[in-house]
């Protein structure tokens, strides 16, 4: 499949790849790819949002796949939903559609920060959400680096209907990677380097 790629309004001469879908059968995932950073240029650097109209073609497309119905389904994009500066997604209405569709997890980076949120389309017990990861930087230039959080990155295990996030932490810069124990418990329990997400 050729992904789906527009010709912006502003001049630009050159496509920009809008979104890409990966289907592993055997594993029974579908990984969406969304470019959160489509309408960012040299005058406008922190743009992010999700193109409707890329997002509503790779949903068709999606849907026109019956066999694709039982699979995982996971988004990925770049940019946070919320945070301290601009550069973050603001408009959130995506997130209904993906729910919609029957999107489970959601990836993101960019803020260079291990992170955990939860969109909730229904809110019964058993109704159509998306659990949001976000990921720290495992490579960034150390300009790029954020004060006070570590390198990180975040391992994904798929068994059976639970994920489980192992995230890892590097805090000097020729050091050793190591279990990030960040995940708070409760009171008076110490955290872990990783935690479950019940699918």
């Amino acid at each position: 499949m050729r992904p789906w790629t527009a010709r912006t309004t502003r001049g630009r001469s050159r496509p920009r790849l809008l979104f890409v879908k990966k289907h592993w059968p055997d594993l029974g995932l579908l990984v969406l790819g969304l470019n959160s950073a489509w309408e960012i240029d040299h005058h406008h650097r922190d743009r992010a949002g999700i193109h409707p109209p890329a997002l509503t073609g790779a949903l068709d497309l999606i849907r026109a796949r019956p066999d694709w119905d039982a699979c995982l389904k996971l988004a990925v994009w770049h940019h946070p939903l919320a945070g301290p500066d601009a550069s973050r997604i603001t408009d959130h209405g995506f997130l209904e559609r993906l729910a919609q569709a029957g999107f489970r997890l959601a990836l993101h980076g960019h803020i260079h920060k291990a992170e955990t949120d939860q969109y909730l389309y229904d809110r019964n017990p058993g109704g159509r959400r998306l659990d949001i990861i976000a990921a720290g930087t495992f490579g960034a230039p150390s300009r790029d680096w954020v004060p006070g959080y570590p390198l990180q990155y975040n391992l994904l295990r798929l068994a059976g209907d639970r994920l489980t996030v192992e995230t890892r932490r590097r805090e000097e810069p020729n050091g050793a990677w190591k279990p990030d124990a960040r995940w708070l418990q409760g009171p008076g329990e110490d955290p872990l380097p990783r935690y479950r997400i019940d699918l």
